[in-house]
């Protein structure tokens, strides 16, 4: 078995990096859509990948990005291990330890200190990452009501709310600076980061909704609605004093279903409204973040520490900042 960049890839494998990701639950590309994605500033290093084969087939492959991370000792670059899969016939043969044991040995000497990747708690691939020295540090909340009221919640005087309009992007990406300023985690995200979501249709932009202050924006929110519930992963307000019209805007969308809050610190920034509005909080789910220090025997600041960071009240998170 072979560890290979994406550039040393053989185009005849391209099929196969399409089927792994399919076979994997998610959707299907290949090598020439990750090379496309680093042009419009996707924030790949400088591998974008590393590919497990043997035998002309493909067995496994994990994507990897550079992102801020913002911490009391200031902003550093921190790595990310995303879409690491693994062919089901080639299951329990360690694919996915040597393509991680690879990543962890090309960023030892880069200076960055830190590597992180999302799982589940309920996942045997969150055993492979514990052994290789990974641990829990950030479980996103949930929260959530159902609103069987029969009239619409007004909003306070002043607030409105709207759709997001054609390209406006940007201003996603201003809102969360603002909103996110001085706080710690993942911040800022790269420019662009809402541009290449709808360009790829990651995110679409109908399901974005606008919270104003006399005509002038103060907050979005992302989710989508169903027969049974209107869902929100990612809240963001300018200021906590626009939380209350901002769940009044939410709460009138949701009217007569469940209203469904995750992956949003909205929910521990604001858990008192909530908690007075009669909603269930769970400050954990099954999805985790783990992280590992790059050089476990060395001394890193205390106030670097992803488990310390993530539990700070100055911790920012929402449903984009999943990589």
């Amino acid at each position: 078995m072979r560890i290979v960049e994406l550039a040393d890839l053989p185009d005849r494998l391209g099929p196969q990096v399409g089927a792994l990701n399919w076979l994997d639950g998610d959707p299907p590309y290949d090598a020439r859509f990750l090379r496309h994605l680093s042009t419009l500033g996707y924030p790949f290093l400088d591998y974008q990948a590393l590919f497990a084969v043997e035998k002309g087939q493909l067995l496994g492959k994990a994507d990897t990005t550079v992102h801020d991370y913002a911490t009391p000792a200031g902003t550093e670059s921190v790595i990310w291990v995303s879409g690491v899969a693994t062919r089901p016939d080639a299951l329990r043969r360690g694919v996915a330890r040597a393509l991680l044991e690879e990543i962890h040995s090309r960023e030892e000497n880069t200076g960055r200190r830190w590597v992180f990747l999302w799982t589940h708690r309920s996942w045997g691939a969150h055993h492979l990452y514990e052994e290789l020295g990974y641990k829990d540090v950030y479980s996103p909340p949930v929260a959530l009501r159902r609103w069987r009221r029969a009239s619409p919640r007004s909003l306070p005087r002043g607030y409105g709310w709207r759709a997001l309009r054609p390209h406006e992007d940007s201003l996603l990406e201003k809102l969360l600076d603002v909103a996110s300023e001085g706080r710690y985690g993942f911040i800022p995200r790269y420019r662009g980061s809402f541009r290449v979501r709808f360009q790829f249709g990651w995110r679409q932009p109908s399901d974005f909704r606008v919270l104003t202050k006399e005509s002038n924006p103060v907050g979005y929110a992302h989710g989508g609605s169903g027969p049974y519930a209107r869902t929100a992963s990612e809240i963001v307000v300018t200021h906590p004093a626009h939380a209350t019209a901002m769940l009044d805007a939410l709460e009138r969308e949701a009217t007569g279903r469940w209203l469904a809050l995750a992956r949003t610190t909205f929910i521990t920034d604001h858990a008192g409204l909530l908690r007075t509005r009669g909603y269930a909080i769970y400050r954990h789910s099954h999805p985790t973040i783990m992280a590992k220090p790059l050089k476990p025997n060395s001394r890193h600041p205390p106030s670097t520490d992803p488990a310390r960071v993530c539990r700070s009240p100055r911790f920012s998170f929402h449903g984009g900042d999943v990589f």
